[in-house]
């Protein structure tokens, strides 16, 4: 077994004093001397037979959902005092496995010694990690990974530059994209339509807008227009593969990382108004339940109407003007549509947001009301994503589908006793599974779907990418193979990764700026106005706590008696971003 950079198996055909010689097979008669000290011993011929042993030579590493196994039996082991220090591979291997065969550990040695943060190794010996030196490893490589360093007190993100493939590429793509491109001709057009993108005002990359078509016979069609990039980009080509690294674009504090150059992101590729622009747009019918009975999605051209804030689109919706009230007809059948999700389980959270962004390098706190345009535009996007994963379930197309399993954390008579609103639904989360990108249709809990998959910001987000691409090739729209479910899983479990990582990297922006922010009010600072939601650590009396005023949930440790849904006072006891210090304390009040 040797031990490089990239791990292999192999026979250890003859052994002198310090090395080895390794075979790629038993019979193979001639191979190369390596040290000792880079071999891992998997079995050996005393236990096992030549023809196992041979077998075990094809063997691949383990998926990452077997492979976390071992480590939650690991920790399972830690915690009941059964498990202290490293343990040898055989016994590594029987956590996953009843009667590990020389396949079997095989398998576990390679997914082991490929890259994985769960265990070490070290002399022979597999130790597991716990979940702070994960934490700390895994924080550590994010920074690496996207050249995040620390600068004096706080952190500060800078993102690496493109490579220059990828930045001329995007150039040459800019110049070229008035110009006449393949299926361009076969495209539908829909500039007719009145279409309406509403987004931030600060937002560049616009990934979407909507329409509503009306027919003689009553019927009302729902149009979900989303930006086309497959039009310019080309798969498996540079800027195709530094999106696929990056994942999707990342919104911090002070600045956008995108997943595509800026220029190209926010030019050709965005449906900003003024011109013609290519997307790929799904029609929905809905009957007078909200259940979707019609689908149709084609390559188009669009012409955005309207480009409006959230605050500009609630004011249209509110005053409906007899002349312009599409977008106020579109709101009431989302609206019917939502209410359908709701009775179908759909955890819909509608409060105050939080978040922080940096003005002139300092942060400073902006809290999002929800509003109806917010509610609409979310509840378009997700009739898009189960609208499509529909269509790919019917047609049996894998694709990036995004699933959540659920299971109540409190029985239904001990959740309905809990106060309804932000309480409710902190229970109703800890019940709920992680999310997960999956090639297979399966349930999403929170969002009340039998089926879903994210559609509507390939711009911005690379599993849509991926689910446009599928779709494009099964139509053949484009020159390539749709990816069947063996080859699209490996990429899955990546983009799952990235994604994971990306909106770590957020969360430790965002937390950045918190610290930073209450040092700076420190002096000022009062006692806020909070509740108890639940438990964190009951016996230590930590809780989690929403601080009503910020529109933020943080631990905070309790100095009375409390209970869910007990309104307390929040004061700031410690806070030091040098060492990513905050501690709250909380009375009732």
């Amino acid at each position: 077994m040797l031990n490089t950079r990239t791990p292999r198996l192999a026979i250890i055909a003859d052994a002198r004093p310090g090395k080895v010689l390794l075979a790629n097979s038993i019979s193979a008669k001639s191979s190369k001397w390596y040290p000792l000290r880079d071999i891992f011993l998997i079995s050996s011929s005393k236990e096992y037979s030549s023809d196992l042993l041979s077998d075990a030579l094809s063997a691949i590493p383990l998926v990452a959902s077997i492979f976390s196994i071992a480590w939650i039996e690991s920790q399972r082991l830690i915690d009941r005092n059964l498990l202290d220090g490293g343990i040898d591979l055989l016994a590594f291997a029987k956590l996953i496995f009843a009667k590990p065969t020389p396949t079997d550990l095989a398998a576990c040695w390679l997914s082991l010694a490929n890259k994985q943060d769960l265990f070490r190794i070290r002399q022979n010996k597999i130790f597991v990690r716990s979940q702070p030196e994960l934490q700390q490893l895994r924080q550590a490589r994010r920074r690496q990974q996207l050249a995040i360093h620390i600068k004096s007190e706080s952190e500060v993100f800078e993102a690496e530059q493109f490579p220059a493939e990828c930045l001329a590429e995007a150039d040459r793509l800019v110049l070229s994209a008035s110009e006449s491109q393949p299926g361009d001709s076969a495209r539908i057009d829909l500039s007719h339509l009145r279409s309406f993108s509403i987004d931030d005002p600060c937002t560049v990359e616009i990934d979407d807008a909507i329409s509503i078509e009306h027919s003689a016979d009553g019927i009302h069609k729902i149009w979900i227009h989303v930006a086309d990039p497959h039009r310019l980009i080309q798969p498996g080509g540079c800027l195709d593969l530094e999106a696929q690294r990056r994942a999707s674009s990342i919104y911090l504090s002070h600045r956008l990382v995108p997943m595509f150059p800026i220029g190209l992101g926010s030019g050709p590729l965005s449906l900003s108004p003024g011109s013609k622009k290519a997307a790929i747009s799904v029609a929905i019918c809905l009957d007078q339940n909200s259940c979707i009975v019609g689908i149709d999605i084609v390559r188009s051209w669009v012409q955005i109407t309207y480009a409006l804030s959230y605050s500009d689109a609630d004011e249209l919706i509110e005053l409906a003007p007899p002349q312009d009230a599409d977008l106020a007809e579109i709101n009431a059948l989302l609206l019917n549509r939502r209410l359908w999700r709701q009775a179908q389980g759909a955890l819909l959270m509608d409060q105050p947001e939080g978040r922080f962004i940096r003005m002139d390098g300092r942060p400073q706190l902006e809290i999002t009301e929800p509003g109806c345009s917010r509610a609409m535009v979310a509840e378009a996007m997700l009739l898009a994503g189960a609208a499509v994963a529909n269509w790919a379930k019917e047609h049996q197309l894998a694709m990036p589908f995004r699933c959540q399993a659920g299971n109540q954390s409190l029985a239904p008579d001990q959740l309905i006793e809990l106060p309804a609103g932000a309480v409710r639904w902190a229970h109703q989360r800890l019940g709920l599974g992680r999310s997960r990108l999956q090639s297979e249709a399966a349930a999403h809990q929170a969002l009340g779907l039998s089926a879903y998959l994210q559609w509507t910001s390939p711009i911005r987000r690379y599993n849509d990418l991926l689910a446009h691409r599928q779709w494009l090739t099964h139509q053949n729209l484009i020159e390539a193979e749709p990816l069947a479910k063996e080859l699209i899983n490996p990429l899955l479990d990546k983009l799952e990764q990235q994604s994971r990582e990306v909106g770590q990297i957020s969360k430790e922006d965002q937390r950045c700026c918190l610290l930073e922010w209450l040092v700076s009010l420190k002096p000022k600072l009062i006692a806020q106005d909070g509740v108890m939601l639940r438990w964190l650590r009951e016996d230590q009396n930590l809780a989690l706590v929403r601080i009503e005023p910020w529109a933020l949930e943080l631990p905070a440790r309790l100095r009375d008696p409390a209970g869910p849904g007990d309104l307390l006072k929040i004061n700031v006891q410690e806070v030091d971003p040098s060492r990513d210090l905050l501690h709250l304390k909380a009375t009732i009040g």
